[in-house]
């Protein structure tokens, strides 16, 4: 069995994951589950971790699994990796920064690789995006195909079928193609928001959030 210690930077560091990809802390149960520990023996973990300023732990009453508060963590709109704008490339497993802009827990930004979108969306432009289903055929949105391929494209499908078996992800730039992909092989991380483009990128990341 590991030292406290380490135990606890396990704890720390699986509370901060989920909040990077969520935007949210986990419920105990399931935290205790991922880490193979007892509900009671992270109790204590949680306990040490309030005790050094780590975390906020608050009740929120019998029966119910309490409130964490993560101290330190960056403000802002989490920075990832690259998506594609051409061919799909690989996903993005943490955040690079954060941007200095005031988002919810569900937005993120990505960095846009390729010319598939353009001149929509230009090849080194960041993208903001909000973890959603799209509202409607025609959004652009980063999605995520098979296991770990990740790209940007307007997501087609016919309007009048809300459980198709395939969707069409459409480039802005005709000298891409359209792919078909099907629904079962296809997720979508973010609906587009909106964009940043130029130096203003590199005046929003905040100082030591890499």
């Amino acid at each position: 069995m590991p030292p406290r210690p380490v135990r606890q930077l396990q704890v720390l560091d699986a509370l901060r994951a989920a909040y990077e990809r969520t935007g949210s802390t986990p419920e105990l149960t399931a935290l205790s589950r991922s880490l193979g520990i007892s509900y009671s023996t992270l109790r204590e973990h949680l306990r040490a971790l309030e005790a050094k300023g780590k975390l906020l732990v608050e009740s929120r009453g019998p029966g119910r699994s309490p409130r964490l508060t993560l101290l330190g963590v960056p403000f802002g709109v989490p920075l990832y990796g690259e998506i594609a704008a051409g061919l799909p490339i690989g996903t993005y497993p943490t955040p690079e920064g954060h941007l200095a802009l005031r988002g919810r827990p569900d937005q993120f930004a990505l960095r846009v690789i390729g010319d598939s979108m353009a001149d929509r969306i230009e090849n080194g432009d960041v993208v903001l995006l909000h973890r959603a289903e799209p509202y409607r055929p025609g959004e652009i949105c980063a999605v995520r195909v098979g296991e770990d391929e990740t790209t940007l494209k307007y997501l087609d499908w016919p309007p009048e079928d809300p459980h198709p078996r395939q969707y069409r992800l459409r480039p802005h730039n005709s000298a891409f193609p359209v792919v078909t992909v099907a629904a079962q092989d296809l997720h979508v991380e973010g609906v587009f928001r909106g964009l940043l483009r130029g130096d203003v990128v590199q005046d929003l990341i905040i100082e030591g959030s890499e």
